[in-house]
Formats: C-alpha cells, structure tokens, sequence
C-alpha cells in the first residue's frame, strides 16, 4: 500500500482516480511515499527518505527544492497546462482592468452613497466619461513565454483584435503548433518591450528570469504600456517599478497586491494618481485555488502517480 500526503487542498476529483487497493491518500502520514501539493513551500528536511515522488499542481516547481530531491533520488513532477485556460481567462481580465479604468470607475461609484437615486443617475451620466478609457482592438499585445499559458492567451488577444508579437528563447515544438501564424515573433525582449501597448508575463521564477522586469527594461517600454504579471512576483522588481514612477515619466502608474510588501502598495497609491496614464497590474494568481482549476490539476497528479 502506497501512501500519499497532501500539504494543500487537492480536487477529490483527482484523489479518486488513485485505486484504493494500492494508495491511501492524507494530510498527515508519518512516512509517504508520496507527496502532493500547490503553493506549500517543500522543505528537503520535511521528507522521510521514504519519499520517492513529490507533485504539483501547476506549472512551476520553485517551492520545491528540486536539486536537493534528485540528488536523494525522489521525483519531481508538475502538472503545466492543467490551469492554462484559468490563468487566460484571468488575462483578459487584466486587460479589461488596465485598459477600461474600470477599477476607478468603481471606486468612484463607491463615493456615491450618499447619493439619492433621483440624482445618481444624472451624475453618473454626467461623470461616466472620465473613466471611458480606451479600446484593446488594435494595440499590440507582446507576450513573454509562449508555452501553454501564453499560446492561449495569444489566440485570446487576436480574437479581440490585437496585433500580438511574442518572445520566447525556450519555445516547445508542441508550443509552436498551438500558436496562430499571425503571432509575430521578436528576436529579443528588448523588441518585444518597445513595441508593445500591453505586456504579460509567463515565464517561471528562475535564476534567468529573476527582476527580469527592472528600471533598466522599463525604460525601453512604451510610455502608456500596461504590464500584467500573472506568472510569478520574482520575474518583477516591485521597487525599480515605484522608483522609477518617482523619478522618471510615469511609464507604470499602480500596482494591485500580489505578495508585495505593504508599505510599498501604500507609496504607489499614494502617487498613482498623480504621474503618466499607464498601470501596472500585478495579480494575485487566483487561479491556483479555483475549483475548477484545480478539478483539472488532481486528475494530472493521479495520470502520472504511479510509483
């Protein structure tokens, strides 16, 4: 009998395609063979050697501590893909957010309460066009990894009418097959950054993607250009962004919270306001804990779980 141990809440969707003559699956087993998880942050230490595979839902592994594990031996595996059409859906999202003020617009209307519903409607007319914003149809949308998120997310952005260009040194053959022909493809991030009115990353959090976003490449952004990071928090420095809003021409006004530090949210509310017509939208990746999402990652773990 294998058995199974769960650091984080797994579909039981996915749990039930383990056959229960040969795996026990639970949160708390004093010797596993096995261990699934999402976001818990995996300690080398907190195996017993009787570990011999460690699964994630998801694309990345940088919670696990890869090297250590092969070194004993263990297994790793994640699950890329199975949370792809959540994490697009969630970028249209963002586009929407950045591009239509509607995140202003709402906090106006929640100034309104005091309003009686004989004049809201005559100012809410009156006020509506200063949170108008403008159109995705027509700008250019440049993408940053092109594997399974990014290939949907780049037939999304063409089917709302953007020109999509996109770079990806790593691209799959797989990847490439997913891809419509008219994505352009830059040589260099550096094309990709001067040329886009919209950028998204995806792109795991690896030493060579690490602050991959910094004062230096924003500089060679378009003034107006919008970025959404629904990857992972390393690939952007959060302090090159608020310090170079301070100092510089605005190219990124705001940012949303995703494990940034308070104080820092707080100086860029502070003056997002205040500097150029472009925002920063980094989004706490909801679409790890979804139901559905994580409907479609436990039959992944249970496909490729047999010890």
């Amino acid at each position: 009998m294998f058995q199974i141990c769960t650091y984080n809440a797994i579909s039981p969707a996915g749990l039930a395609r383990f056959d229960t003559r040969y795996f026990q699956v639970a949160t708390q087993v004093a010797n596993p063979s096995g261990v699934l998880l999402r976001s818990h942050k995996l300690q080398s230490t907190d195996l017993s050697d009787s570990v011999m595979a460690v699964a994630r839902a998801g694309a990345g592994t940088n919670n696990i501590p890869t090297e250590a594990l092969t070194e004993r031996g263990v297994v790793v595996f994640n699950t890329p893909g199975a949370n792809a059409n959540a994490v697009k859906e969630l970028i249209c999202a963002g586009l929407m957010l950045a591009s239509r003020d509607i995140f202003y617009g709402m906090s106006f209307v929640q100034t309104l309460g005091h309003e009686r519903s004989e004049t809201l409607g005559p100012l809410l007319e009156a006020e509506k066009k200063k949170f108008a914003g403008n159109e995705v149809y027509g700008k250019t949308l440049g993408i940053v990894g092109l594997g399974a998120i990014g290939s949907l997310v780049a037939n999304m952005a063409l089917d709302l009418g953007m020109r999509v260009v996109g770079f990806d040194p790593a691209i799959s053959v797989e990847a490439a097959w997913r891809l419509s022909s008219r994505v352009e493809k830059m040589p260099n991030l550096d094309a990709l950054l001067r040329q886009s009115d919209f950028i998204t990353l995806h792109v795991p959090a690896i030493d060579a993607t690490k602050d991959m976003i910094n004062s230096e490449s924003i500089s060679r952004m378009k003034p107006g250009m919008k970025l959404l990071n629904f990857a992972r928090e390393e690939i952007v420095n959060s302090k090159d962004v608020a310090q170079y809003d301070r100092t510089k021409d605005g190219r990124t006004k705001g940012m949303s919270k995703h494990k940034v530090k308070e104080d820092m949210i707080q100086d860029i509310n502070n003056f997002a306001n205040s500097v150029g017509p472009t925002l920063l939208a980094e989004g706490p990746h909801f679409a790890n804990p979804m139901g559905a999402t994580l409907l479609t990652c436990g039959p992944h773990f249970a496909n490729r779980a047999p010890l």
